[in-house]
């Protein structure tokens, strides 16, 4: 096993004094994404840094157990395993926009991964809030968090992987997109957070291209958003052998099958 530096060492700017209450504020929104700006445990997170060197470090180590696992039986399918995670991590950016319509800048973090290599932490080192007066200007402003997140690993991974930025970008939205579904649900108005989330995202002509399409599968009170992705996350080259109900390759009547048997165990 390598040994890894989780980045501590380095000095950081002052942090804003605003980021700690905002996160306390959208803490019932991001409760199932351990949220921290100051972990107890350094150890088991991997920086911002690191989850752009694939071939080397921690990020290497977790291909490693993420091959075991079977989601990433070669580099594409790796590539897009991570940013399928990684879009997850950007929860608080998203939950900032849509409860208080404050821009969220994460400047440095850290992630961490559970034993089932779902991201279930992450940790904000340096961050700024603020807020536009002008509903645009402050669309325009998380776009641009959004981007400055995520964009670096995903570049990272293309050169790696070989996969294409569609590709990638297209694990990236279905992530966000789903963020804005479950947080409008939380917020009681899921219609119009998965609107919210079309819009902003549309902005920019490379995530326009890669938005998953989005339907809705009900089974008595309980209804979900379902999402067909832009591109196959290759899930299915693991040893499973097994499509997702997300996957462009398969036929919408399996995909619709699917869907409504998962909603209805949970109904």
């Amino acid at each position: 096993m390598r040994q890894h530096s989780h980045g501590r060492a380095q000095r950081l700017p002052a942090p804003d004094p605003a980021v700690p209450a905002l996160l306390d504020r959208l803490v019932y929104l991001t409760g199932a994404l351990r949220v921290t700006l100051d972990p107890p445990d350094a150890d088991g997170w991997i920086s911002a840094n690191d989850l752009t060197t694939p071939e080397t470090g921690a990020l290497a180590d977790f291909i490693e157990r993420l091959a075991d696992a079977g989601f990433a039986a070669n580099r594409r399918a790796a590539a897009a395993s991570l940013l399928l995670r990684h879009g997850w991590a950007a929860g608080p950016i998203i939950a900032a926009y849509l409860a208080e319509r404050r821009t969220l800048r994460i400047h440095d973090f850290a992630l961490r991964f559970s034993a089932s290599t779902l991201v279930e932490g992450i940790w904000i080192r340096q961050a700024d809030s603020v807020i536009e007066r002008l509903p645009s200007d402050s669309r325009d402003g998380v776009l641009a968090s959004l981007l400055a997140f995520s964009e670096p690993a995903l570049e990272s991974l293309r050169r790696w992987s070989g996969y294409s930025r569609h590709a990638l970008w297209s694990m990236l939205t279905s992530s966000w997109m789903a963020q804005f579904s479950t947080l409008g649900s939380l917020l009681g108005d899921r219609e119009r957070a998965v609107r919210a989330g079309r819009v902003l995202l549309a902005r920019h002509p490379e995530l326009a291209r890669a938005l998953p399409e989005t339907y809705l599968i009900a089974s008595g009170d309980r209804s979900e958003v379902c999402q067909i992705l832009k591109a196959c996350c290759l899930q299915h080259k693991g040893f499973r052998r097994c499509f997702c109900p997300t996957c462009p390759v398969i036929q919408d009547r399996e995909r619709f099958v699917r869907n409504r048997e998962w909603v209805c165990r949970t109904n």
